[in-house]
């Protein structure tokens, strides 16, 4: 049974003008240990799956042979990958990647908070896809001394999580963070423990549909 596209066919597509509608990963008989590991798991194909909708509407909006490259570079890192864990660091990374280019900014929802404590935050989300969201959350904190003295700081955390009755949470290290929809233009960021961001830099907030 296909349950999704291959990365490794999307990115032969787009070499050879091929249609990227090509052949997927077919899990009824997996080509490699990666491709074993995402069949087995719900959260590693709903990242496959992200992953080929934000390539393919990259190649259309950016710089195709740059992405591209970058591409065939990841395909290589998740083959070489011994564990689903390394797998899915992988995808992280490429997913928080796509997230930024033109394409996937295209295909994804803005969010933007401006905060009184000299914080503006930006969260970029895309999904949900199969109980999954794909998110880029980041913060830029402009001190006392302001912009044009170089009191800036930013930080931000790239993440794929599942999407609960509304809630989702990142963690990195000992940082958690939480996000709750709380309607379709509208997000709450909150943030609890040792998250070791740069100085000044929070990424609580409400963040509002840009």
């Amino acid at each position: 049974m296909r349950v999704s596209r291959s990365v490794s066919a999307i990115v032969i597509a787009g070499l050879f003008a091929v249609p990227v509608h090509a052949a997927g990963i077919d899990c009824a008989k997996p080509g490699s240990a990666s491709d074993h590991m995402i069949c087995q798991d719900k959260s590693l194909l709903a990242r496959d799956a992200m992953v080929k909708d934000l390539y393919v509407a990259a190649l259309k909006r950016d710089d195709a042979g740059k992405i591209r490259e970058r591409q065939r570079r990841w395909i290589t890192k998740v083959q070489s990958c011994s564990d689903a864990t390394c797998v899915r660091q992988a995808y992280d990374d490429q997913i928080g990647s796509l997230l930024r280019t033109k394409g996937g900014q295209g295909i994804s929802a803005d969010f933007q908070s401006n905060g009184a404590d000299g914080n503006e935050g930006h969260l970029v989300i895309y999904g949900p896809v199969d109980g999954f969201l794909a998110v880029s959350l980041s913060s830029t904190y402009v001190g006392s001394g302001g912009a044009d003295a170089g009191d800036v700081n930013a930080d931000g955390i790239d993440s794929v999580v599942g999407l609960t009755k509304e809630h989702a949470e990142l963690s990195r290290d000992e940082c958690k963070v939480s996000l709750d929809r709380l309607t379709a233009t509208t997000w709450r960021v909150s943030q609890a423990g040792q998250c070791n961001f740069a100085d000044g830099v929070t990424m609580q907030g409400t963040y509002h549909k840009d």
